[in-house]
């Protein structure tokens, strides 16, 4: 996979991300009320959760921003406010040996699971037979939801480029 499909596929695993994350579920009931955060507390909300997962990776990657936006809340089947906004933030993991990549993605998802941050599912685990494994998390309560991804780059050699992006709850704008 090339750098462009990379940035294709986390693009991709980001607009998933922040489709399912913006009717935030209560016991099976749709949350009534957006949140209350604005979007420079979303946008702190979630490099803290990307720091939490990278700072202490090792080989120590540097961030590369991707797509880092404020937009439109893409779920609108909770019946909650239209103009309601949410803010993305995505990264790729660069600097590092490309057979790192997978170790970098097991390395946030070992990060945010000491955090407490849930699997998206119970198989979400990632598949770690895999040489260019993904992880799919959220947080609790306030419901950032969170990706660690790996992209082929040299498949013979089992080199990728990890990327990470992290998506938040639907708000009102100011």
């Amino acid at each position: 996979m090339n750098l462009r499909r990379l940035i294709s596929s986390g693009a991709l695993i980001a607009a998933a991300m922040a489709a399912t994350s913006c009717g935030v579920q209560k016991d099976g009931e749709t949350a009534a009320e957006p949140s209350k955060m604005n979007e420079k507390q979303a946008i702190e909300r979630a490099e803290q959760i990307i720091h939490q997962a990278v700072d202490r990776m090792s080989p120590q990657p540097a961030l590369n921003p991707v797509r880092n936006w404020t937009h439109s809340c893409l779920a609108r089947e909770d019946h909650g406010p239209d103009d309601r906004v949410q803010v993305t933030r995505s990264y790729q993991l660069t600097g590092v040996p490309g057979a790192d990549a997978k170790k970098l993605v097991r390395q946030a998802r070992d990060a945010w699971a000491k955090h407490g941050y849930k699997f998206q599912s119970a198989d979400a685990d990632g598949d770690w037979s895999d040489p260019f494994p993904s992880v799919d998390m959220r947080t609790e309560p306030d419901d950032f939801w969170m990706g660690a991804v790996t992209g082929v780059m040299d498949r013979q050699k089992g080199e990728g480029l990890a990327a990470i992006t992290v998506t938040s709850p639907c708000f009102l704008p100011e």
